[in-house]
């Protein structure tokens, strides 16, 4: 059953034109999307919410949330422009600021992989790891590469199931060597280390549901 969802997932993503471009991961909507009206895009947004639990919806918005807070927080630092410049040339950078906004990535992601509620949690416990143990700082920049590459190496960690990267590749906005990159570079800021305690979980999990019933 698991095989035949998987291949059912495959072909949609496979007919679905809206994977969008390595280079600045902005191009999520293609020519024939943009020309649809408000209305129809509505529907298409309704239609994806349809296929995600309420569940794993308000986990996504509480993560969305967080990660919109702490970019907000880091953008107020007086060398905010100077630390873009000094992290410009790390593989987790893009050229310019995606226009798909945190929620919206993390709702395709979750769309097309079917991932886990734990999966979720454990792929910001990592990134917080990642950024604590390197000193990276996140940017509107760098996170939706820094969160794909997380949310990648929780998925292989975490599930049963999971596709290749050429299908990751293709959700994600990127080519399937540099996903593969990334994952590398992320797996070496956290010292190769994935292994997260329960009570670790259990406190970023709590956070995560109390910070959700506060919006």
């Amino acid at each position: 059953m698991m095989h035949n969802l998987k291949k059912i997932i495959k072909k949609k993503l496979m007919s679905d034109t809206s994977s969008f471009n390595s280079e600045d991961l902005s191009d999520i909507e293609n020519e024939d999307t943009k020309s649809q009206t408000d209305k129809d895009k509505e529907k298409e947004k309704e239609k994806g919410n349809d296929c995600i639990c309420s569940e794993n919806i308000n986990l996504i918005n509480s993560i969305s949330n967080t990660l919109e807070t702490i970019l907000e927080k880091n953008k107020q630092l007086s060398n905010y422009k100077e630390i873009i410049i000094n992290q410009s040339k790390m593989y987790f950078s893009s050229f310019s600021v995606p226009e798909i906004s945190i929620k919206e990535y993390l709702m395709r992601i979750q769309y097309y992989s079917g991932i886990e509620k734990s999966t979720l949690i454990l792929s910001l416990i990592l990134i917080d790891k990642m950024c604590k143990k390197s000193g990276i700082l996140l940017t509107y920049y760098n996170i939706h590469r820094i969160l794909f590459s997380s949310l990648l190496i929780s998925i292989k960690y975490n599930e049963d199931y999971y596709f290749d990267n050429t299908f990751y590749s293709q959700i994600a906005g990127v080519k399937p060597n540099e996903l593969q990159l990334l994952e590398y570079t992320f797996l070496f800021y956290n010292e190769f280390n994935v292994f997260v305690k329960d009570f670790e979980y259990k406190q970023y999990e709590q956070y995560l549901i109390t910070n959700n019933s506060k919006k």
